[in-house]
């Protein structure tokens, strides 16, 4: 089978990639590896408004609508919140929310095939298409791998480094009835690095009054040691009897369990090879502030997808003309990974109580500078204000 375009990955980035090139007219082919669009979910599902905004999508897809953040830290017994007083953003229906991309889509023209692609196709250096687990050959001009942390075909090309080489985001949550929710529209953190995890936060996302996804998101491959490696103890801790959300939650029942992965290294150097682009988790295009991803997925996504539109044009498909793709990543971006890099180098108490500080001085005022942090929309003025007491880079 030909077609002019294949993407690895029925995500939010491939989804994206798919819906731009059918837009232009563009035989394209989407793989996913799931037997079921959207599932199985490893994510919290948060993203901001201006998503839902850009892709015309229904805020149906919303399951609570957030305005505020609220932090609480075990290791200083703090606790603040800042009210944005409007709508930012909300905790989706994750599934349904992939199904409306994918039926947009399909009804811009995109082929889809349930199946999971293996490695690709190269002719003379250059990727022509991919096989999948089944034995299918599908060529094409250009492939974009959205295929999550595996990356598929940039790990055959030896386009990323090594696990043990990146810091690694990892999270895990429960999703629960029965859980005592003070404030359904807020977003909430809670810190402490011996009290709670060692790096990174827990949390509750509210699905409504007595619903929420409870979780907590850590970091592996820092200079700062963790004696435990396995994500499922410090969760057990976190639900537990010294856990300040514990009278929250000690009548919760779990019916949903998510478990995901993210880079943490900042966006590849070289997202590209002759025939290929990467965008979302293939590509580590993640926050690394607060580990969102859907809205950089599906930025990444759509440029990509533009490259690869011109590189079809212009007959193009080398390295060398596809090199623009990081470019247009990097110009997308301007300073905001730069400076979350940077903050990933604060011991954790550091960072947290100094954020806690900027929330409780800035809260009332300027409360959109909270808001640049929650979305890694940072220029290093934006961070220096929010980290004063810390030297950072710029």
């Amino acid at each position: 089978m030909e077609y002019d375009i294949a993407i690895i990955g029925g995500g939010p980035a491939g989804l994206a990639s798919s819906i731009i090139t059918s837009s232009a007219g563009l035989k394209t082919i989407l793989f996913e590896k799931s037997s079921e669009i959207g599932y199985p979910v490893k994510t919290s599902a948060f993203t901001f408004k201006e998503v839902l905004e850009f892709w015309d999508i229904s805020n149906k897809v919303i399951i609570q609508n957030c305005d505020s953040f609220n932090i609480y830290s075990a290791h200083s017994n703090r606790e603040v919140k800042v009210d944005f007083k409007k709508f930012i953003g909300g905790y989706l229906d994750y599934h349904n929310f992939i199904r409306e991309l994918f039926f947009k889509s399909i009804q811009k023209g995109t082929h889809t095939l349930l199946e999971k692609v293996i490695e690709p196709i190269i002719v003379n250096n250059t990727i022509k298409g991919v096989k999948t687990s089944s034995g299918k050959k599908i060529n094409s001009k250009i492939v974009i791998d959205c295929s999550g942390p595996s990356a598929i075909i940039g790990r055959k090309m030896n386009l990323l480094p090594k696990q043990s080489e990146i810091e690694t985001g990892i999270g895990i949550e429960f999703e629960m009835c029965n859980v005592n929710i003070n404030n359904p529209n807020s977003i909430n953190f809670y810190v402490g690095q011996k009290e709670i995890i060692p790096i990174g936060y827990g949390w509750i996302f509210p699905l409504s009054l007595n619903r929420a996804r409870v979780g907590i998101c850590t970091v592996y491959n820092t200079p700062e040691v963790i004696s435990e490696k396995k994500i499922e103890t410090w969760h057990n801790r976190f639900l537990s009897k010294k856990s300040p959300i514990y009278n929250q939650i000690k009548n919760g029942k779990v019916y949903e369990i998510h478990k995901g992965t993210y880079p943490l290294c900042g966006i590849l150097k070289k997202p590209y090879a002759n025939g290929l682009l990467m965008a979302g988790d293939a590509a580590a295009q993640a926050s690394m502030v607060v580990g969102e991803g859907i809205r950089y997925a599906m930025q990444f996504g759509k440029i990509a997808a533009e490259v690869a539109i011109e590189s079809i044009k212009q007959n193009n498909f080398s390295e060398d003309f596809l090199a623009t793709y990081i470019d247009r990543c990097n110009n997308h971006l301007g300073e905001y990974f730069k400076v979350a890099l940077d903050l990933l180098k604060i011991p954790t108490n550091e960072y947290w109580e100094n954020l806690i500080d900027s929330m409780e001085k800035y809260g009332e005022k300027n409360p959109e500078l909270i808001l640049k942090y929650l979305k890694t929309e940072m220029k290093y003025s934006d961070a220096k204000k929010i980290f004063p007491s810390i030297k950072i880079n710029s």
